[in-house]
């Protein structure tokens, strides 16, 4: 009796000290939610146990399960899935395990089907539609039906389709990228509405850090500005960035901004504020995520940045509409516009532009550049305080070819685009200056400083084409 219990004793505890479940121990990174260094802890592995592969990551932050989330604000799609990043150490030591016991070799999971439905949302790459007039990211298409986006086909694989995300409410949260905000169906005049736009890595649909956010407004109209050029009406305020960003309201149809976010960056927010107005309230704002480290993120203090080698930009509620007298200059512009430096094409081969020209745009009604001048079809005067209150600096601009007196100056103002002193014609103005760039600036007011701001002429900001070439 004695021998029997002492071998039940033995068997007993074998299985917690045996070999094999000594070789079980894995070290996985502990990540903290704060930003903490990861530390190291030790748990008992099993890859068949799916528990352990959908275990939420905020568990082991936070020390124990019954735990609400603590990333308030999670997409609802990976909360009600129950899907949670795996972070790349992770899958490395899985994949390793499975694929060793499975005889295959890692490197070779594209068409291993444990690797295609262990995680339906294992790709969020920004994709275009197939329409090309919509852009998305890279889902199944049952989890973007579950999320209420639209398939789009478009140029995704792996059996995925381009998902165009839309949200028309006030008060959403935003957590993907290429999400498109849709006005509400009915606006309600004194009130307010507003997005927030969520940054955190920790969460399946960010894999890395985002450093800025491209808006692209679609469609945006709202009520215009009042005679003094302040949108004391209606207004879009944008909070949470480091580079000025102005208020605006009025038609800003095909207009962009880019938002460069502080390090480590938790949420940015866009508020529309509504006033007492008859005016009608729409909008279709684009809003992108870029990650640190890409190519195409805009310089630092550029509000708006240009890509192509020719193309216009026009100022915030600038329209090609006869506005008489009333003024669509919006108060307080004070912002950068950047241009990249892009390649010309010289016969058979490709060069780095040198130079980077501007002009008027050609309109139909209204004036294609007007900036608080004090004579109708004049640009900058002979007075030295011109072009003090509101302005466009272009640096190292110079009339091309030169026209008459040129005064050595490149700040613009006016009604008419010329350096040329009091002249009546708009004139090509090229620079040398690199990097290519320009600054808007306009005081807070149109007719209190009479002098230099006069709302007799119609200031409508401006439109001007520009065009890379060589010298």
């Amino acid at each position: 009796m004695l021998l029997l219990l002492i071998v039940l004793s033995v068997l007993i505890e074998l299985p917690t000290n045996s070999a094999f479940n000594q070789s079980e121990l894995v070290r996985i990174p502990r990540h903290n939610y704060y930003g903490a260094e990861p530390s190291l802890y030790y748990t008992n592995f099993n890859p068949f146990r799916p528990y352990w592969l959908n275990r939420p990551h905020y568990l082991d932050n936070f020390g124990g399960g019954g735990m609400l989330d603590p990333i308030q604000g999670r997409s609802r799609l990976s909360s009600r899935l129950g899907l949670t990043p795996v972070r790349d150490e992770l899958e490395e030591e899985i994949s390793s395990r499975l694929l060793g016991k499975a005889g295959m070799k890692q490197g070779n999971t594209q068409g291993n089907s444990f690797f295609s439905m262990r995680n339906p949302l294992a790709t969020y790459e920004p994709c275009g539609s197939s329409n090309g007039e919509e852009d998305g990211i890279c889902l199944a298409g049952p989890v973007c039906s579950f999320y209420g986006g639209r398939a789009t086909g478009g140029n995704c694989r792996r059996a995925t389709t381009c998902c165009v995300n839309e949200v028309s409410k006030c008060g959403a949260l935003v957590t993907l990228n290429n999400t498109y905000w849709q006005a509400p169906a009915a606006v309600s005049s004194e009130s307010t509405c507003g997005l927030t736009v969520k940054m955190d890595r920790t969460l399946i649909e960010q894999r890395v850090t985002t450093c800025q956010l491209r808006l692209d407004f679609i469609s945006f109209s709202i009520s215009q500005p009042n005679a003094q050029s302040v949108c004391n009406v209606d207004s879009l305020q944008i909070a949470g960035t480091i580079n000025k960003v102005p208020i605006i309201c009025g038609d800003n149809d095909g207009q962009h901004m880019y938002l460069t976010l502080p390090h480590a960056a938790a949420s940015a927010q866009l508020v529309f504020t509504f006033g007492t107005s008859t005016a009608a309230r729409t909008w279709r704002i684009k809003i992108a995520m870029l990650p640190c480290g890409s190519d195409y993120l805009a310089p630092n203090e550029c509000l708006q940045y240009f890509t192509t080698a020719i193309g216009s930009v026009m100022t915030f509620n600038w329209k090609d509409v006869a506005t008489g007298t009333s003024t669509r200059q919006l108060a307080n512009q004070d912002y950068y516009i950047c241009f990249r430096t892009e390649l010309v094409n010289k016969q058979s081969s490709a060069q780095v532009a040198t130079v980077l020209c501007v002009q008027e745009c050609q309109t139909s009604a209204a004036k294609a550049f007007s900036i608080s001048g004090t004579d109708m079809a004049r640009s900058q005067t002979l007075d030295d305080t011109s072009c003090n209150n509101d302005f466009l600096l272009f640096p190292g601009g110079t009339s091309h070819p030169t026209v008459g007196t040129v005064r050595p100056r490149d700040r613009f103002c006016g009604t008419v685009f010329a350096q040329e002193s009091e002249s009546g014609s708009t004139q090509t103005i090229c620079s040398t200056v690199k990097p290519f760039r320009m600054f808007y600036r306009t005081n807070g007011d149109e007719t209190i400083t009479a002098t230099v701001d006069s709302a007799s002429t119609g200031n409508q900001g401006f439109c001007l084409a520009f065009e890379h070439r060589l010298t």
